[in-house]
């Protein structure tokens, strides 16, 4: 715009200058928390700043897949899981980008679930010798997994009946975990 005053013959010029950037600042979020049960609703968010504005990937990254959750023209994004399941435990990253750059941002999202599907298998047989080794697996899904254990857990030999201990003998010797004797 260009104004000329009479009296002083003075000229001024006004020009807007439009500052473009890559995004930045971008962060994600997770409410109510990172941490849920199974069956929790958990929404998980990402803000960023660029200009000019441009676009907003969330991805799911687990260890075999890159799922897409949302994709979004604009500054934000944010999507809900309804009812959180175990596999919806990953890393959940948002990506901010415009023409002149992008940004990443990324947090895990942990679901945990009681013990099910608990399973007992006694092997040789469930009819033993009273002093004939056995070894006994349980098996169940969960997570974290109970008692610092993973997911399966066993013992070896078991006394018949009653599963009584021999005086004297401390349950930790007796009755161990077994490295690979249930992983059939």
């Amino acid at each position: 715009m260009d104004v000329v005053h009479q009296s002083r013959r003075e000229r001024k010029t006004v020009t807007v200058l439009e500052l473009h950037y890559a995004p930045r600042g971008t962060t994600i979020t997770v409410s109510p928390a990172s941490e849920v049960k199974e069956g929790e609703s958990v929404t998980v968010s990402c803000l960023s700043d660029g200009a000019p504005v441009g676009w907003m990937v969330l991805r799911r990254l687990s260890e075999d897949q890159d799922v897409k959750l949302q994709s979004h023209n604009g500054s934000s994004t944010s999507f809900t899981l309804s009812s959180a399941l175990l596999a919806d435990s990953a890393l959940y990253q948002c990506e901010a980008f415009n023409e002149h750059g992008s940004q990443k941002a990324s947090t895990h999202v942990t679901v945990k679930a009681p013990p099910r599907n608990t399973t007992v298998l006694v092997y040789p047989s469930t009819e033993v010798q009273e002093g004939q080794n056995v070894t006994v697996c349980c098996r169940s899904v969960s997570f974290p997994p109970p008692g610092g254990f993973e997911k399966t857990g066993q013992w070896h030999r078991a006394l018949l009946p009653g599963w009584e201990l021999p005086a004297g003998e401390p349950y930790a010797q007796r009755y161990r975990p077994i490295p690979g004797e249930c992983d059939q």
